[in-house]
């Protein structure tokens, strides 16, 4: 039996085709808003750096690359972890939340890290000639790319301990990645990760969750989305090979 209603009990299960739906949704209608506030600045705008010595520490490096994508897919891992209604709208109503702050800093105070012009002759140099082109270079504080993977790693772990902090454990090697690749500054990543604590502490204590035995779906559903990162990679790959190349 099936959960047919947004505000019904919590305690009803997701159905898979609910899970995706929204899912994607609310991925989509984020991501939408990130790149039409990023395209949208005035060509007047006043654009800001906050280099810190940190940043004079990490080499560029594309060896970083994959792991910066693998964030991407990584943000639906809660998606691949919750059982009922009620920690699947925790984790939705923190992933608004999120961008609450976010937005108003991106429009009024734009942070900007200066980028190299990329020569593309192969595979790697291809994907983050892409990546730039698609990304606008003016939202990087705070840096979506490290609040939303800890985010995920702090709400699964209420749940699912083991996943949860495996995934926290690998938010510091995206947060490395996102300088290594001249995309972020260290202080962006900082404000995403103290973003992501706060809004999923608040959002923890304003919707308090029941303690359930098997909160979760069965772990084998975290190869849905790491497996969308092995098949973006592989059409990526057969793009540039066969494409443009």
């Amino acid at each position: 039996m099936y959960y047919d209603g947004w505000m019904s009990d919590g305690a009803q299960p997701v159905s898979r085709l609910q899970r995706m739906g929204i899912t994607l949704s609310f991925t989509v209608l984020l991501m939408t808003l990130y790149m039409v506030i990023g395209w949208a600045q005035p060509e007047d705008i006043q654009l800001h750096v906050v280099p810190t010595v940190i940043d004079d520490w990490v080499p560029f490096s594309l060896f970083w690359l994959p792991l910066y994508i693998f964030m991407l897919p990584m943000s639906w891992a809660p998606a691949c972890t919750f059982a009922y209604w009620d920690d699947f709208r925790r984790w939705v109503v923190s992933a608004v939340l999120l961008y609450m702050p976010a937005v108003p800093i991106w429009y009024f105070w734009p942070v900007t890290v200066p980028r190299e012009v990329v020569v593309v002759d192969d595979f790697w140099t291809f994907g983050l000639a892409v990546l730039r082109a698609t990304d606008p270079p003016v939202n990087c504080l705070p840096s979506m790319h490290v609040a939303v993977a800890t985010l995920a790693g702090l709400v699964i772990r209420r749940v699912d301990p083991v996943v949860g902090r495996r995934i926290l454990l690998v938010m510091p090697l995206i947060w490395y990645s996102t300088m290594a690749l001249d995309q972020h500054w260290f202080v962006d990543g900082l404000v995403g990760v103290v973003l992501a604590w706060m809004v999923e502490s608040i959002t923890h204590r304003l919707m308090p969750r029941p303690v359930r035995p098997r909160a979760r779906i069965e772990r084998r559903w975290h190869w849905v989305w790491m497996g969308a990162f092995f098949l973006l990679m592989l059409g990526a790959w057969i793009y540039w090979l066969f494409i443009a190349n």
